[in-house]
C-alpha cells in the first residue's frame, strides 16, 4: 500500500479543494470546505491529493473513517486505486448516491452499503419558498406574513461591521435553549469559526442578519454551491418572535432568485426538525450513504 500524505485541513487548501469539490455531478453540502472548516474542531478533518483525486479522512476514536473522493470519477480504475492507497478495511461516510452506486458494481460482494437517512439532505426549489404560494405552504406563509406585517424589521448582509452582534446573538440564541446538549455546543464552536474566518470565504459565503427595531432577532450563513445551488448551513432565530424563522427564510431567498435550489441540509434524525423541514415541501434528497469496503 502506498501512504496518502494527508495534512490537517487548513485555509490555505480552499482554492485546490473547490477545484476537485467541483468536478462532482452530485455534492453534498457535508462536504463544501465551508463546512468542513466549520466542523475540524470535532472531526479533525485530514485532506491528500493523488491520482487525480482529492481524498477526505475523519478522526473516529483511534482510527479514521473516510469520506468520499473527489475527482474525476470517470477516469478512474478504483480497484486499483483502492488497493494502492487504503487499508484491505475501509469505512467511508458522506457517500453520495451516484458514487455508492459506482463503487458497489465494482467491488461487489466486497462493498456493503448502508443507507444514512438522517444525513440526506433536504433540496427545495428557490422560487417555491419565496412566494410560498399555495395551500402546502398554507403555515409558512401565515407565520411569515404576521411577522413581516408586525414588526419594523430590516434584513442586512452579515459583514465585518456586525459580525460582532451575530456573535453575541448567537450566544443568546444559545442561551434559550434549556437543555444545552453537546450537539448544540459543538455547533456554537462552528458558526463561530465561520464568522472568525468570515473574509476568508468571500467569494463563497453569504449571511444575512434579521433586525426588529435594529435589535438582532436572526441570522442565516450560507454559501453558493454552484451555478444552481446555494446551501444554508446555519439559520437561527428567536424563538418568541413569532414568524421570525420563516419569514427569515423568505427574506434570505429573495436574494438568491438567480439560483434555482437551495440545499437546507440533514435533520440528523431529530423528529422535530425533521417534521420542520418536510413541512417546506422538499421535492428531493442529496441522499448519503455509509460504505464498508473490505479489500481482497
Amino acid at each position: 500500500m502506498v501512504k496518502l500524505n494527508f495534512k490537517r485541513l487548513s485555509l490555505q487548501d480552499k482554492n485546490k479543494y473547490d477545484e476537485y469539490y467541483q468536478t462532482c455531478m452530485e455534492k453534498s453540502s457535508d462536504t463544501s470546505f465551508i463546512n468542513l472548516w466549520a466542523w475540524d474542531n470535532k472531526y479533525q478533518t485530514e485532506i491528500a491529493f493523488a491520482e487525480n483525486l482529492c481524498w477526505l479522512r475523519f478522526r473516529k476514536a483511534d482510527d479514521y473513517v473516510y469520506g468520499p473522493p473527489f475527482g474525476d470519477y470517470k477516469s478512474i480504475d478504483w480497484q486499483k486505486t483502492f488497493a494502492q492507497y487504503l487499508p484491505k478495511q475501509v469505512m467511508f461516510r458522506s457517500v453520495t448516491e451516484n458514487l455508492a452506486q459506482t463503487l458497489q458494481k465494482v467491488f461487489g460482494k466486497n462493498m456493503e452499503i448502508v443507507e444514512d437517512r438522517d444525513n440526506w439532505e433536504y433540496l427545495y426549489h428557490i422560487a417555491d419558498l419565496v412566494t410560498l404560494s399555495g395551500e402546502k405552504y398554507r403555515n409558512q406563509r401565515k407565520l411569515s406574513n404576521q411577522f413581516l406585517q408586525n414588526n419594523n424589521y430590516k434584513l442586512v448582509p452579515i459583514d465585518e461591521n456586525n459580525i460582532d452582534k451575530v456573535k453575541n446573538f448567537q450566544q443568546s440564541w444559545l442561551r434559550q435553549n434549556k437543555e444545552n446538549t453537546i450537539g448544540l455546543e459543538q455547533e456554537n464552536k462552528a458558526v463561530l469559526e465561520v464568522l472568525t474566518n468570515w473574509t476568508e470565504f468571500e467569494s463563497k459565503i453569504f449571511g444575512y442578519v434579521l433586525l426588529v427595531d435594529d435589535n438582532v432577532v436572526g441570522y442565516t450563513i450560507g454559501e453558493k454551491q454552484d451555478e444552481e445551488h446555494i446551501i444554508v448551513h446555519f439559520e437561527k432565530a428567536l424563538y418568541h418572535v413569532r414568524g421570525a424563522y420563516p419569514a427569515l427564510n423568505k427574506l434570505t431567498l429573495e436574494n438568491f432568485t438567480d439560483y434555482k435550489y437551495v440545499n437546507r441540509e440533514q435533520d440528523l434524525g431529530l423528529a422535530g426538525l425533521r417534521r420542520a423541514k418536510e413541512e417546506y415541501n422538499p421535492f428531493g434528497f442529496v441522499k448519503k450513504y455509509q460504505l464498508f469496503l473490505r479489500q481482497n
